[in-house]
């Protein structure tokens, strides 16, 4: 049995998508719905990352991107900083964007083994992206934003998850076609060992 461990290109691959999620936490367009948030390219960056890494290696990006925030770098959107979003009522995010690219990756690898073909193989990408993405990274940020903001679910849905919703599942499907475009180009790049 060969051993498994994170080679120099994984590693890279790794960096790589941290720095992703740095640069489309920056590319923010403020929300007409909800005063002091934007929209982001984030999701798409967290989400693209579980599609492409293994679970291990989507895990160890996004908490290589919460360490880029815990030393205070600002790699949140509009280039705000751990600290400044943490304590937000829109903080609740970043503990999904901790956890989706790990369980979007799990779930993805799983659904992948019953199906086949290239139409089955888009199916699966999307219908995770949508709906465990969507789920993970929303259901923190409604719970923070009910806590700090002391609204029910009722008046912090709205502002902490719907008012996203349209351009949350446009990222989600962008991600999908990157991810698909993406595989060929990358399995080149693999070595023969396999991946934790």
């Amino acid at each position: 049995m060969k051993k498994n461990y994170l080679n120099v290109q994984r590693m890279a691959f790794i960096a790589i998508f941290a720095a992703l999620m740095c640069v489309c936490a920056w590319i923010a367009v403020p929300s007409p719905f909800s005063v002091g948030t934007f929209f982001t390219m984030q999701t798409f960056a967290i989400i693209l990352c579980g599609l492409v890494l293994s679970p291990v290696e989507a895990l160890l990006a996004s908490i290589v991107y919460l360490l880029l925030g815990v030393v205070g770098l600002p790699v949140f959107s509009s280039f705000g900083t751990l600290y400044s979003r943490l304590f937000s009522p829109f903080g609740g995010y970043i503990f999904g964007f901790i956890l989706a690219p790990f369980l979007i990756s799990l779930t993805k690898n799983g659904l992948m083994k019953l199906v086949s073909g290239k139409a089955m193989k888009f199916v699966v990408y999307i219908a995770t992206a949508i709906v465990l993405g969507i789920l993970i990274i929303d259901i923190p940020g409604v719970i923070q934003y009910m806590i700090i903001s002391g609204s029910d679910i009722s008046a912090a849905i709205v502002p902490a998850a719907l008012a996203f919703l349209p351009t949350d599942i446009l990222k989600c499907v962008l991600a999908a076609i990157v991810a698909i475009a993406l595989e060929k180009p990358l399995s080149k790049i693999t070595t023969r060992n396999r991946v934790i």
